[in-house]
């Protein structure tokens, strides 16, 4: 069985190599197509331009201010810009949602 498997390899690679290809194609990455960026690349180029702040710097804020400990964060672009959604644990146990501003650190929301 493994014979066969290898020589089936074989003939493809010969025949596409005959066809002037390559077999690079298998392992090109899968194409872009109109609006569809990529989010975690522009979400660093926000932050390496300036337009959003870093997390550990938003995360340092809403901790001090609601006086918890962030468990579970979301970056997410909305009409209104770039936001963080993040459950933060009271010291008391209850857990809170907050909504924040990404490229001022302000508290929009809690729930």
């Amino acid at each position: 069985m493994k014979r066969i498997i290898w020589i089936l390899l074989f003939c493809f690679a010969i025949s596409i190599l005959e066809a002037g290809g390559t077999a690079a194609f298998a392992f090109a990455p899968p194409k872009k197509y109109h609006g569809q960026e990529d989010e975690h690349d522009e979400a660093l180029d926000a932050t390496r331009h300036g337009d959003i702040l870093p997390y550990w710097r938003i995360r340092r804020m809403v901790e001090d201010r609601l006086d918890g400990k962030i468990v579970g964060q979301k970056l997410r672009r909305t009409n209104q810009g770039w936001q963080y959604d993040l459950r933060v644990r009271r010291k008391d146990g209850k857990v809170l949602v907050a909504i924040v501003n990404a490229a001022t650190g302000a508290i929009i929301s809690v729930r």
